[in-house]
């Protein structure tokens, strides 16, 4: 759960087992889902939860690894993405925006690689490569800074 709990960090530990639940119940017929009426006033309206109590931990365990497994899957597609193309032409968005052309290393296409890698948990990489494209000279210039620096 930890894995999973990395590739979304901006959740907190009890909305990403939440979630978790909430797919496991809709990807086995609605297991543990239960409803109950809530009154709001003079209205009262349905609502549910997800209560997974009579859940076996192998059943648990084994939704959590195929999880975990389809996040890794999409990874590495995504990384797969990370041509040296896709560098050579990041590297040309940076020269554009004033960097010289023998700053232009082995290292410094890694790291832009490495750069792409993380950033590609959020976005895909065409995405990204748009994010630069319209960045403006000055970004690029404090990109290309923060990305020398992993």
């Amino acid at each position: 759960m930890f894995k999973i709990w990395e590739q979304q960090p901006d959740l907190r530990f009890n909305q990403l087992v939440q979630n978790l639940q909430a797919i496991y119940s809709q990807q086995n017929n609605n297991f543990g889902k239960r409803h109950f009426y809530e009154k709001d006033g003079e209205i009262s309206y349905q609502n549910y939860y997800i209560d997974l109590f009579y859940l076996e931990d192998d059943q648990w365990e084994k939704f959590l690894r195929d999880y975990w497994s389809e996040i890794e899957e999409e990874l590495q597609e995504r990384e797969q993405q990370i041509t040296p193309e896709v560098v050579d032409e990041i590297v040309q968005l940076f020269i554009e925006a004033g960097m010289n052309e023998t700053e232009v290393t082995d290292s410094l296409k890694e790291r832009i690689r490495l750069f792409l890698k993380k950033e590609s948990k959020w976005l895909t990489i065409e995405a990204l490569l748009i994010a630069i494209k319209t960045l403006s000279l000055t970004e690029r210039k404090e990109l290309v800074e923060k990305i020398k620096r992993i």
